[in-house]
């Protein structure tokens, strides 16, 4: 719920800005009509079973991801250890370079990509039970939550500390 108002507080979209998000919404098919130009800051929350060309975008006529959708805006990824590896490492070039590139055999298209990215995630079971056994001095029970959890939360986040 808080990630959903961080565009609010935002400055508003400048003119350029609010061209170039039509721009994206108009290609992709999702300006609202009656509205000839965006004017709020988008927001977008992908599910975490999104696929890699939903989050960048592509397809056979390539069309813009939701990378592209959130330009100039908010990308929230909820639950983000749930997101699958190749569409977390998708995000890298984006978040470096402003832009998405698609390439065809018959076409290449470069679609804008500046976004504010938000991720959320809940702390999980094992994870605060492990901690407080520890500094107890207690010996882990083998049916105490899942080690892998563990370990795949701690590498989601040093690739982003990265």
């Amino acid at each position: 719920m808080l990630a959903r108002r961080i565009p609010s507080i935002l400055p508003p979209l400048g003119f350029d800005e609010a061209i170039e998000t039509t721009a994206v919404f108009s290609v992709s098919g999702l300006l609202e009509s009656g509205h000839a130009l965006v004017t709020s800051r988008p927001f977008r929350s992908p599910h975490h079973t999104i696929s890699d060309v939903g989050l960048i975008g592509g397809g056979s006529s390539p069309r813009p991801g939701e990378v592209s959708l959130a330009n100039h805006g908010l990308l929230f990824l909820d639950e983000l250890p749930e997101f699958k590896k190749n569409a977390l490492e998708v995000l890298r070039q984006p978040l470096e370079d402003g832009k998405v590139t698609i390439s065809r055999s018959l076409q290449s298209l470069t679609y804008p990509s500046r976004f504010m990215l938000v991720a959320a995630m809940n702390p999980w079971r094992c994870v605060n039970l492990s901690l407080l056994a520890r500094t107890k001095g207690y010996k882990r029970r083998q049916n105490e939550g899942n080690p892998r959890r563990h370990q795949s939360s701690r590498q989601v986040l040093l690739r982003l500390a990265a």
